[in-house]
């Protein structure tokens, strides 16, 4: 069998650790329960249906032809991450852990299962000779619950300058403390409020500096929406753009993403200096008439299609399959899903808009 290169990063999972910080042990028995609810929550909410088989990483690195590979790797879904891994193969450039996120005093922390697992395969060689991140994501734990993609708490963490170099001070030793070459920060949900966008930008700058002098990399992550063109930007980072969900929630029916679109993304990232990189997801969503909306993986939409008795087709513009269903209700359901060809298809669209190095969203439940 030949050998297969991979070439598509993935947004990087954070691997969360608890006992990371001195400071920071006293809290882990008294939060563990509100970390099983955010589990819960990041399971419904993060690209659930996102899963990839291990065949179609190999697919989509054969058509890049490289071995820039970005993978994340959630702390919710390490169980079955370890056998991807291993089926992957050598050739993954990138693992980035996901992800550390905010206590109630707005402290960030890593989950004792992130630590566990970064241990494990630190310890048996599976991060050796590889680009390891640990991902931030804007996820506060509350009370009762918690709270993701908090812009709050952005404010709260980067509102003002020695906020914003205390926030830099506890990302670095976070990062170092789990043993990672490299800082990923994935804070979303910023949308058209300019005034984040400056301090979040100042944010960027200064963590960059910091990096690069404790000798770390440095990756941030933009939603398609994101107006990072309107500032500068260090030239030392790599900058993943989001590309997918073109459809989903709130939509018509349709896929995930389509080359077109694609194209358009990558030509947007012109503006922006360091290396680029392009994040796509397998799976896709269920759309049922009236607008309940479901996110599915691809094993998902063929059993279903299976069930139906029903036949997908390819959809020309997008590359995508899609078949219609109704179900016992009596309601009416189209299912859009990507699979290898669909990949293929989007990753030559990568290719064609200038960027070689692709992230794959995620490890982890694939089959």
């Amino acid at each position: 069998m030949r050998k297969m290169l991979l070439s598509v990063l993935l947004f990087c999972t954070l691997a969360m650790m608890f006992t990371a910080c001195e400071s920071q042990t006293s809290d882990i028995g008294s939060q563990k329960e509100t970390i099983t609810i955010v589990e819960s929550e990041h399971r419904a909410t993060s690209q659930a249906g996102d899963t990839m088989k291990t065949e179609e990483i190999h697919t989509a690195t054969e058509t890049t032809g490289t071995s820039d590979i970005s993978v994340w790797y959630p702390y919710w879904d390490y169980a079955t991450a370890d056998a991807e891994l291993k089926a992957i193969g050598d050739e993954l450039d990138t693992i980035c852990f996901f992800a550390a996120y905010y206590d109630v005093n707005n402290r960030p922390f890593i989950p004792e299962d992130t630590t566990e697992t970064y241990n494990k395969l630190s310890k048996n060689g599976t991060l050796k000779d590889r680009n390891i991140y640990l991902t931030f994501v804007n996820d506060k734990l509350l009370d009762k619950g918690s709270s993701l993609k908090d812009t709050n708490l952005l404010y709260a963490l980067i509102g003002n300058d020695d906020l914003a170099n205390q926030h830099v001070a506890d990302v670095i030793a976070l990062t170092k403390s789990l043993g990672c070459t490299g800082v990923e920060i994935d804070y979303e949900a910023i949308k058209k409020d300019y005034a984040l966008w400056q301090l979040f930008n100042s944010f960027v700058t200064k963590l960059s500096q910091a990096a690069a002098n404790e000798g770390l990399a440095l990756r941030v992550v933009f939603e398609p929406s994101a107006p990072f063109q309107n500032y500068s930007w260090p030239s030392n980072a790599e900058y993943v753009m989001m590309c997918y969900n073109l459809h989903g929630y709130g939509t018509e029916p349709g896929a995930k993403a389509n080359p077109s679109w694609i194209k358009e993304l990558a030509a947007k990232m012109n503006t922006l200096p360091g290396r680029k990189n392009l994040a796509l997801a397998t799976g896709g969503f269920d759309f049922a008439a009236g607008g309940n909306v479901a996110q599915i993986g691809q094993a998902d939409a063929v059993g279903i299609m299976s069930q139906k008795n029903a036949e997908a087709q390819r959809d020309a513009a997008s590359g995508a399959m899609w078949f219609s269903y109704t179900d016992e209700s009596g309601l009416t359901h189209q299912v859009w899903y990507a699979d290898q060809e669909t990949l293929k298809l989007w990753i030559q669209a990568a290719r064609e808009g200038g960027i070689n190095r692709v992230s794959i969203w995620r490890l982890g439940g694939n089959t």
